[in-house]
């Protein structure tokens, strides 16, 4: 919404070696008509250490080849262990990509530190290599900082020797300035410190925020290419996640028989076991739902379902369909679900309608333990390791959790920290109003007190902000 509201035309959502908000993002864009465009920072590992590197989707082979560079390095590493790639890697996944040089933290920084121009000169040429010259761009940021500075004069005369654009960012990290402060409690949890001992594990400044154009073009007119680059690069990223072109996997069926037809004989003959007799009303309803999912593609997603639910009844393992599958005559017909939903007159279309554009979702509920890891096994022995994963869910704070890690932030003891975490959590969120005053001061708080007041205050803006992955 800042950025909407200060007329921005597109911008880049880059999480650490995923696109763990990418699909948020691109929601909330949706809304305000800004062009979200997608991208990762990539680690990755040389001689001498691991740098993030800013990579940008141009098509939809980038984003694929993303994806596949991602899925290469997290294979490789245990479990919640850090994963990068390597120089090589990168050249044989560049195809649709753009690559930035970074902030401070980027490769071009790190060489500048570590072995002056002749460093930075020799990356930016192998990045050249690697990406293509017109796909390279020398990133540039001004957050006030005398040695960030040194190191933009350093990279422009670079960018000039070699021909290469140079491109103006903030390194946005907060919305506004004063989102800072939110910032800085994220970084003191990860790193299991208080405010007051963050030290230089926090912000030096308050300047990684969004900025309006009018500004940005202030602090950069001394290169004023560095400002119009970015409209020019922003306009050769097409790529959005509208156009994943996302297939199904094609469900093997026997010779002279296509997913359709199979389909149709496998729900025909689950019906005449399950509608006994088949009726008119029966016929044309199934009819009609079968025509639908031939004429969306979708009858190997139902083939895929239907073949698990085949699995988990061969091995005595208790599963069911359940949600909106449960009005969907095909489902009841295949064994997915186990409601009729002719007898019981329930509404197809909330499960599948060409109009709404939305994919069918189909859950399965199984047993936790052995039987669950065997049907889940069974799918990755169909489709491959590369074939199949498991879905993240992004986990959120709350009134409780916020609580207490903003309380171990602000150095609250052990009885205060359970005391406040446990107002907080029983508190019905509608912001700072009277209600609120009222609920803590009762409680004998003192809002007066400015460490409460912004205990209190950061507890409500961690709401909704993004925590861990679940499964």
């Amino acid at each position: 919404m800042t950025a909407s509201g200060l007329g921005l035309p597109g911008m880049a959502l880059l999480d650490r070696n995923g696109f763990y908000g990418s699909a948020r993002f691109h929601m909330a864009t949706q809304k305000t008509g800004i062009r979200a465009h997608v991208g990762t920072e990539l680690s990755v590992t040389d001689e001498t250490c691991t740098v993030s590197y800013p990579l940008l989707c141009e098509s939809q082979v980038g984003y694929q080849n993303l994806c596949r560079l991602i899925t290469r390095t997290k294979l490789r590493v245990p479990k919640h262990a850090e994963s990068s790639a390597q120089l090589n890697e990168l050249e044989e996944h560049a195809a649709g990509l753009v690559c930035l040089t970074g902030d401070e933290q980027g490769p071009l920084a790190q060489a500048l530190r570590t072995g002056g121009m002749d460093a930075g000169r020799k990356l930016l040429t192998e990045l050249r290599t690697i990406f293509g010259p017109e796909n390279v761009y020398v990133e540039l940021q001004r957050h006030f900082q005398r040695e960030q500075e040194q190191r933009n004069q350093c990279a422009i005369a670079l960018a000039r020797e070699l021909n290469l654009p140079v491109l103006a960012t903030n390194g946005v990290s907060y919305a506004t300035a004063p989102d800072r402060e939110v910032l800085d409690v994220f970084t003191c949890i990860k790193n299991k410190r208080q405010l007051a001992t963050g030290g230089r594990l926090l912000c030096q400044n308050s300047e990684r925020y969004i900025r309006t154009p009018e500004l940005m073009a202030q602090l950069f007119a001394d290169v004023p290419e560095a400002i119009s680059n970015t409209v020019e690069l922003s306009s050769r990223l097409q790529f959005s996640l509208e156009k994943l072109g996302y297939e199904f996997p094609r469900y093997p069926v026997p010779l002279g028989e296509t997913m359709d037809s199979f389909l149709y004989a496998r729900t025909w003959e689950g019906a005449r076991n399950r509608y006994q007799p088949i009726t008119d009303k029966v016929r044309s309803q199934i009819d009609r739902e079968l025509k639908l999912i031939a004429h969306l593609g979708l009858a190997g997603y139902f083939l895929i379902v239907w073949d698990i639910i085949r699995f988990c009844g061969q091995n005595g393992i208790l599963v069911q369909g359940r949600g909106s599958a449960a009005n969907s005559a095909v489902c009841y017909s295949l064994g997915i679900t186990a409601v009729d939903p002719i007898g019981m007159d329930l509404l197809f279309e909330r499960f599948l309608s060409e109009q709404r554009g939305e994919w069918p979702d189909i859950d399965l509920d199984l047993p936790s333990g052995d039987d669950r890891e065997k049907a889940i096994q069974y799918v990755y022995q169909c489709y491959g390791q590369l074939g199949a994963a498991m879905t993240a869910n992004v986990i959120t704070y709350r009134g409780r959790l916020a609580a207490r890690e903003v309380g171990k932030v602000f150095g609250f003891d052990t009885e205060t920290l359970n005391r406040l975490s446990a107002m907080v959590g029983n508190f019905e969120w509608r912001g700072p109003n009277d209600t609120f005053d009222r609920h803590f001061t009762t409680a004998g708080l003192d809002l007066t007190q400015k460490r409460i007041a912004k205990y209190l205050d950061l507890c409500l803006r961690l709401q909704d902000m993004p925590r861990h992955l679940s499964q």
